[in-house]
């Protein structure tokens, strides 16, 4: 079965990278997007199967470009996948509150996040 890259949207060049070998080993496609201004003009343009977000982006932050697709028609139901460098069990709380499908803290578990990956977008 085929289905539509997730869109990474990671500003730090060595989290691009991690996330996007992780996935490729598990042949999911992915497309990058450094800033959430970037991923909101690729969001608007492509499709997606979803999307693995940072919460801590220069500019808007990740919890701003959640709302932005929450708020969108087209884009509503998009699931998103929030990743944080900066984990507390109350970000994690308030980010799945927000309405992030799953969260996972860096580094990444690679066998516990491609699992959800997995779990999330394609079931």
């Amino acid at each position: 079965m085929s289905y539509n890259p997730i869109l990474v949207v990671e500003d730090d060049p060595d989290g691009q990278e991690v996330v996007a070998r992780m996935l490729s080993q598990v042949k999911i496609h992915c497309e990058i997007a450094g800033t959430a201004e970037d991923a909101w003009v690729l969001l608007q343009s492509r499709a997606y199967t979803g999307a693995i977000i940072d919460l801590s982006l220069p500019g808007q932050d990740g919890f701003q470009l959640l709302k932005a697709i929450r708020s969108d028609s087209q884009l509503h139901s998009l699931r998103c996948i929030a990743i944080t460098a900066y984990h507390t069990p109350e970000l994690k709380h308030d980010a799945l509150q927000y309405g992030f499908d799953g969260y996972f803290a860096k580094p990444l578990n690679r066998t516990l996040f491609l699992g959800s990956v997995e779990d999330i977008m394609f079931k």
